[in-house]
């Protein structure tokens, strides 16, 4: 069995004794679960108002995160580029416009690392379809009946590596792994729809996408698994690639299923798209849509129209209730591109150690390989985590970062903890991120105790025995314990 050693400060009216040995009790007997027999697992929680110390066990473990780490690209964000922080995409036209509504020269969309491009994920975030329309009649508006040359993308904001070099080959072609892009659209995402066979073992047909990728072809080996056995599918495709693997299965007794994959190339999709748009709109186009490869420079004067971002505070509202991984990265590369001229990975990191050392917080066993912790090669501790939990409290955008986790127990909530915790002491208390990769499961966050202390509280498991739904609920005893401190 492991040793576990509990830290408690024994202030009146804060940790009485016989809570104390309650908990003692508690956390012993979870530590010598088989769950956690050949895990690394690691428990650090405190007293944020008093910076108290309640549970320190094995917190300077160097441990993979999961997606508890967007905890720390997110509070670099915020601490940054700052909380109304907005981003710009700008289309432009080169060339002469002549009296005729001819243009001869090309529309460019200018990208500037923005994640919520078409995206509408929130219902006030506007979608792909009606971003174009937005597009469409700003050239119309301009006087443009025919353009005589192309419609091109311009994602030199950050550079071209779109994934980190330690993501898992099955990850990358699906939606959780897309790739940055320094313009990105639609969540850089596509739904592929599949018909399932009329027994399970029987090869699923491929119909269609949503929206269509032009040229995108896929090899098909998906089959079709149990009545309910859900998505079980994955799309292997690097970035830039249009040749697809298709493996896995999805379920027998619906009509149709839907899979979601990565775009390969979200920049080239965005010029494709609205060149179709403008089509259907009317507009005549003689060049074939395409990227820019090289630094152009653009007339001012020359601008048809800006679409600008919702505030970075909305953006990290949906990175942490919702883990979304290409946001995080599109963030990291921001920081990065802010702070260095450079929108790349390794700047990003960068500037993001270089956030937590600069505020004294301990960097010790802190290796970062990605933004939103889904390579394994990321380690953090659970003390640096509620150091920098503790940090945020003290700070101006403190508010908008305890908004943006998840909240137990509360169904209505845009997270994903609408049953965690329900119909117990932290029920509406306790706000959440959690993460989960393979053998990883981890919740970070903040809790309030009985006599309304405010506890921030990092629990990591990896390479645990057995499901995460068990460490989910060795988690959550604890966290009804500290809830329960008086």
């Amino acid at each position: 069995m492991k040793t576990l050693v509990i830290i408690f400060l024994f202030t009146v009216g804060y940790v009485s004794g016989q809570d104390y040995r309650q908990f003692k009790i508690l956390v012993d007997s979870l530590a010598g679960l088989d769950l956690f027999a050949n895990s690394s697992w690691s428990l650090y929680a405190e007293d944020i108002d008093n910076n108290k110390t309640i549970i320190d066990f094995e917190s300077n473990r160097a441990l993979a995160p999961a997606s508890c780490q967007k905890l720390v690209t997110t509070s670099a964000g915020f601490s940054l580029l700052g909380k109304n922080y907005k981003y710009e995409t700008k289309i432009y036209y080169s060339g002469v416009i002549d009296n005729r509504g001819i243009l001869t020269g090309d529309i460019h969309i200018v990208g500037s690392g923005d994640p919520t491009l078409g995206s509408g994920l929130r219902d006030n975030w506007i979608k792909l379809d009606s971003l174009m329309s937005v597009w469409v009649n700003a050239l119309k508006e301009k006087g443009i009946k025919i353009i005589e040359g192309s419609v091109l993308a311009n994602d030199l904001y950050f550079d071209n590596v779109s994934v980190p070099d330690n993501w898992f080959w099955v990850d990358i072609g699906n939606y959780y792994g897309t790739g940055t892009s320094g313009l990105t659209i639609n969540n850089n995402l596509y739904y592929l729809y599949f018909k399932p066979a009329d027994s399970v073992g029987g090869k699923a047909e491929v119909l269609y996408t949503i929206p269509e990728i032009p040229n995108l072809t896929f090899n098909n080996f998906m089959l079709t698994g149990e009545k309910g056995s859900g998505d079980n599918g994955y799309i292997y495709c690097a970035p830039g690639q249009f040749n697809a693997t298709l493996r896995g299965t999805i379920p027998a007794g619906v009509k149709e299923f839907s899979i979601k994959g990565s775009i390969p190339d979200p920049a080239l999709f965005a010029a494709q798209y609205f060149n179709k748009k403008l089509s259907i709109s009317g507009i005549k186009i003689t060049g074939a849509p395409s990227k820019i490869y090289f630094p152009f420079e653009y007339d001012e004067e020359k601008k048809i129209i800006s679409t600008i971002s919702p505030a970075l505070k909305d953006i990290i509202f949906v990175i942490n209730k919702r883990s979304n991984n290409i946001f995080t990265e599109q963030l990291l590369k921001t920081i990065a591109k802010v702070k260095t001229g450079t929108g790349s990975f390794e700047k990003g990191i960068q500037s993001v150690m270089d956030f937590l050392n600069t505020n004294h917080l301990p960097t010790a066993g802190v290796n970062l390989s990605d933004g939103c912790g889904l390579s394994h090669a990321n380690t953090v501790t659970t003390k640096l985590l509620v150091k920098l939990l503790g940090f945020n409290y003290k700070q101006d955008y403190f508010p908008e970062f305890y908004k943006s986790l998840g909240i137990a127990g509360d169904k209505n909530d845009f997270g994903y903890f609408g049953k965690y915790g329900e119909n117990t002491i932290i029920a509406n208390n306790a706000r959440i991120k959690d993460g989960y990769i393979q053998n990883v499961r981890s919740h970070t966050g903040y809790i309030k105790s009985k006599n309304g202390r405010m506890i921030a509280f990092s629990f990591i498991a990896n390479n645990y025995n057995g499901s995460s739904r068990l460490v989910d609920n060795a988690h959550l005893k604890l966290l009804i314990k500290l809830a329960n401190l008086e």
